[in-house]
């Protein structure tokens, strides 16, 4: 379901940029526990319990997600899935959205930091822009179908025409999971270069998630 475009209007725009093995992502689950049991101190009797109690049945629940979707993006999804559904429960969705949506945003930010190389290369708008186009090759994000729309020194313009994230959260129930996920890309895209790099959907309302039939990615290049 890897889904670059393969217009060939589209790629004069993009570069070539040589397929890679999906890389070796870290186990996020030592950043978001930590959080929740501190944001669950004062929503649950016993934390730690609640925690374990998830992880033990989260196989179950693994079972009842249509087949369809990647195993990967089941392994990396199910787990967050599960907490929320039942912490619902105990709590209300209101609540229970708000403490899922700091640990997803954490935890998140670092998958992102990781799998765009933040650290290992330099922080420049070219490299931004490669490491999107790899990333939906074969990072977290490689279920969903893009398309480059537009690429120059100062602008780069993306479209994801269909979102397997937004489609596994509402088969399960809880797509107002989605957005959340869609958080992570503001708050990673501008903080990448502060201020030099802006990026946009263009207002609300042009997601999948919102309804659209299509999500719009703009990144303006300023310095």
């Amino acid at each position: 379901m890897n889904t670059a475009s393969s217009d060939p209007a589209q790629s004069a725009v993009a570069p070539q940029i040589e397929a890679e093995a999906p890389p070796r992502g870290m186990d996020l689950k030592k950043i978001t526990t930590p959080i929740l049991l501190h944001l669950l101190a004062r929503e649950v009797r016993v934390p730690l319990l609640f925690m374990l109690k998830c992880k033990l049945t989260v196989s179950r629940f693994k079972k009842t997600i249509d087949p369809r979707f990647p195993a990967e993006l089941v392994d990396m999804c199910a787990l967050p899935l599960w907490v929320y559904i039942n912490l619902k429960e105990r709590v209300g969705q209101g609540r229970a959205f708000e403490i899922m949506r700091v640990a997803i945003l954490t935890g998140g930010m670092a998958q992102w930091n990781i799998a765009y190389r933040a650290v290992e290369e330099e922080r420049t708008f070219e490299h931004l822009c490669d490491e999107e186009i790899k990333v939906n090759r074969t990072g977290p994000t490689r279920w969903n179908t893009l398309q480059v729309v537009d690429r120059t020194e100062r602008r780069f313009e993306i479209k994801i025409t269909r979102c397997l994230y937004h489609e596994l959260t509402t088969a399960m129930g809880v797509p107002e999971l989605t957005p959340v996920i869609c958080q992570i890309d503001n708050a990673a895209f501008n903080s990448y270069l502060p201020d030099r790099v802006v990026f946009t959907r263009g207002g609300p309302g042009h997601r999948i998630a919102d309804g659209a039939k299509e999500c719009n990615f703009v990144w303006q290049r300023y310095d």
